[in-house]
């Protein structure tokens, strides 16, 4: 039977493996877009629309990967880390094990 502390270690371990993972996952969902932009240019663009600053396409740019990030960690990474762990308390609790 495993200790108290070898489960919490595993616990901070796993949490921190979902968090950077999904992290990753989010910042690839969040470059690929501004990728694309960059790729494909000003093909579909009407001529008579004025140029944006670059610093507020980089602005905007930013706010999506990070907006991505966070909302792939909280919907990918914690939320069903929470599930499980709420699922697991409660059977405990349920079949007298805790």
């Amino acid at each position: 039977m495993e200790t108290q502390g070898a489960r919490r270690a595993w616990q901070r371990r796993h949490l921190r493996q979902t968090v950077i993972g999904t992290g990753i996952v989010g910042a690839v969902i969040g470059v690929l877009p501004w990728l694309a932009m960059l790729v494909l240019g000003s093909r579909g663009r009407a001529g008579a629309v004025p140029a944006r600053p670059l610093l507020l396409h980089l602005w905007e740019a930013g706010l999506f990967v990070l907006m991505c990030v966070v909302g792939c960690v909280v919907l990918f990474g914690l939320l069903p880390m929470a599930l499980q762990y709420a699922f697991v308390r409660g059977a405990r609790w349920w079949t007298g094990r805790d």
